[in-house]
């Protein structure tokens, strides 16, 4: 299919007949015995299946998260119904049947079944996810690819596979029965039979995250011999695709696959769904290679959108140039197998690994004409801790739908027509203008909740706790704006309160919000006076810059100069006659075009809180820093 041209206005559906080409009718009675034990069935094939093409970019999709989506989001985040869920284990202890993940599927068909259609068969299959055609089967080529196909006049349906997998099954939509399957021997999917003649829909779903049984190898679904295949419903759902590792497959919550992030976003916004995700993934040698495998032209069940988590296992392996020239290579193939205007989403790891090449990638490809990519900074959404995360690197239940339900917004701004702005987040009811605010941490290192009060558009009051603003993570009270590319933050520390010498208070530059990121910040501190410290790389330790003997009041000022990546710490003491600012330091810093900027306060201890008075705030946002800066009021 020419992906770029304008795609078709609906779905396409095909119906094959296939006739057998034995002529000999005692080799077919004989071959049919042989396979299925059951008088005169009818063998559906399901080979070179109709493609299906999705839809185009002028689709308009009816999206209300007000209305469907929300009772979809109750469905969606609800407990999995244990049980009512059927796990079957279906082995032939006297067939051995070997799993290499090199192997093909034919390689395990023990019958040629390829033309074993004694009445023909009718099949219109509803492929979503990477998929493959072959003279003998169809196989899928990652986790949770899926088929539907809706069956009439069958009282009783049975799957054949050509190697051992894991399946999914669901009929009409009801609860997911489970079943692991290591033999060839057909599977009664429903041993007690149907209560009528339908037409009923069965979906069957690939669940294995082991790579060398991520296939289903479907060489054939067997129904009775009346049965009929009805052309697969139109589809009204777009396809969004999620390209990830561990996180996106659900590796480590409860059911893997269906708590995963993105199968509850998929629910909440009532979206079809695949996985291009394995364990471990990389970027780097992994996915920019993997994803191609399976080209969407082979099966041309072409994506409305994909999503992208990467990062975390590149990170510590690879630098920073390599990821965003890898990303960068990677995307721009990738926009190649989509729609023109697809949208592509970003998302940013939830602890902030590969943020800068990230964001610098879709910023690369913004620049280059692609105008439907988007970079997503889900750093401030999931705090680090037992409540949302199983370890460092997999988050659990409750993690993943936060994320879900922190995404599922975001992706309907872009899967509606006309397409909206990316919402920021809401504005602070007790903020001027555009300030945030936000404890930033662990959860066993944030300690007493922070909070702020605003006296004025320039004057702020920060209560903070935290185990400190120093080696290798953060635990904070902060209040921050977004700030791109450069310009200025000034503040006056008017007073500091702290039980602890290494309390801090002062203004800070961040890369992200998670507790490891890359920061600079000019403070003051019982312990140092006032300080400047850097941290260079994500979760690297910070290191002290410069100090000086000083206590509040104090105005400090911070100015980011993107052109070179020089940031310059200038001081100047209230209670001087001299209205000039000091030099304090000119650093070197590498961070994200876009970043956050604010007012910082630690307690240096969990068990407190330290209090800091900010006033005459000013936040310059510039390509050039004036000789005189106007303080703007926030207002």
């Amino acid at each position: 299919a020419n992906i770029n041209s304008v795609p078709p206005t609906h779905n396409q559906f095909t119906a094959t007949k296939r006739k057998l080409d034995i002529t000999d009718q005692d080799e077919k009675l004989s071959k049919r015995t042989q396979l299925i034990h059951s008088p005169a069935p009818n063998l559906l094939l399901l080979q070179n299946m109709p493609a299906i093409t999705y839809a185009s970019p002028d689709y308009k999709p009816n999206f209300k998260l007000s209305s469907s989506a929300t009772a979809n989001m109750a469905n969606a985040l609800s407990p999995m119904m244990e049980d009512t869920v059927m796990e079957d284990d279906y082995t032939d202890e006297d067939e051995i049947l070997q799993t290499p993940s090199s192997m093909s599927c034919s390689e395990f068909i023990p019958h040629d079944i390829g033309q074993d259609l004694d009445q023909g068969g009718y099949t219109g299959s509803l492929e979503l996810g990477r998929w493959h055609n072959t003279t003998k089967d169809i196989q899928s080529g990652w986790p949770g690819a899926y088929f539907k196909v809706t069956l009439q006049h069958t009282r009783f349906i049975k799957l054949q596979v050509g190697q051992p997998t894991s399946l999914a099954v669901t009929i009409n939509q009801q609860d997911y029965k489970f079943i692991n399957i290591s033999t060839t021997t057909p599977v009664d999917l429903v041993p007690q039979g149907l209560l009528d003649d339908g037409p009923h829909e069965l979906t069957v779903m690939a669940t294995s995250i082991d790579p060398s049984q991520v296939h289903i190898c479907l060489t054939s679904i067997i129904l009775d011999d009346s049965a009929i295949t009805l052309p697969p419903k139109k589809q009204v759902n777009p396809l969004v695709e999620f390209v990830g590792h561990d996180s996106t497959l659900g590796i480590e919550s409860s059911r893997t696959l269906f708590t995963s992030f993105a199968w509850v976003t998929s629910k909440i916004l009532g979206l079809e769904h695949t996985f291009v995700a394995y364990k471990n993934a990389t970027l780097i040698d992994g996915m920019d290679q993997k994803y191609f495998d399976w080209a969407l032209s082979e099966t041309e069940n072409i994506p409305w959108s994909v999503v992208v988590l990467l990062g975390a296992n590149d990170a510590g392996s690879y630098s920073s140039n390599h990821y965003r020239e890898t990303l960068n290579a990677f995307l721009t193939k990738i926009r190649k197998t989509l729609y023109e205007t697809a949208p592509i989403f970003i998302l940013s790891e939830p602890l902030g690994d590969m943020f800068r090449p990230s964001q610098q990638s879709v910023l690369d490809m913004i620049h280059d004409g692609d105008q439907h990519i988007y970079f997503i900074d889900t750093t401030g959404w999931i705090r680090y801790g037992p409540n949302l995360y199983k370890d460092n690197l997999h988050l659990n239940d409750a993690g993943h739908e936060l994320l879900a339900k922190k995404l599922a917004p975001l992706l309907q701004t872009k899967l509606t027509h006309p397409r909206d702005p990316l919402p920021g987040p809401p504005p602070n009811p007790n903020l001027p203008g555009d300030w945030h605010t936000i404890d930033v941490g662990q959860e066993n290192r944030i300690g007493l909740p922070g909070t702020v009060s605003a006296d004025s558009a320039t004057t702020f009051t920060l209560w903070g706790s935290g185990a400190d603003i120093d080696n290798d993570r953060d635990a904070f009270r902060f209040v921050y704006q977004p700030f791109s590319s450069q310009g200025m933050i000034e503040a006056t520390v008017r007073s500091h309160s702290a039980f602890a010498k290494c309390a801090k208070a002062g203004i800070m530059i961040r890369e992200h919000l998670g507790h490891g990121s890359p920061l600079i910040m000019l403070g003051i501190s019982p312990a140092e006076g006032i300080f400047v410290q850097v941290r260079y790389d994500n979760f690297n330790s910070t290191k002290l810059i410069k100090k000086m003997r000083a206590s509040p009041p104090y105005r400090l000022r911070l100015i980011r100069h993107k052109d070179n990546d020089l940031f310059e710490a200038q001081i100047q003491n209230v209670d001087s006659m001299l209205e000039t600012w000091e030099p304090l330091a000119t650093i070197p810093l590498v961070l994200a075009r876009d970043v956050y900027v604010g007012l910082a306060v630690t307690s240096c201890d969990t068990s407190v809180v330290s209090v800091a008075k900010f006033t005459e705030v000013a936040l310059y946002h510039s390509s050039f820093i004036p000789e005189n800066l106007r303080f703007i009021d926030q207002q």
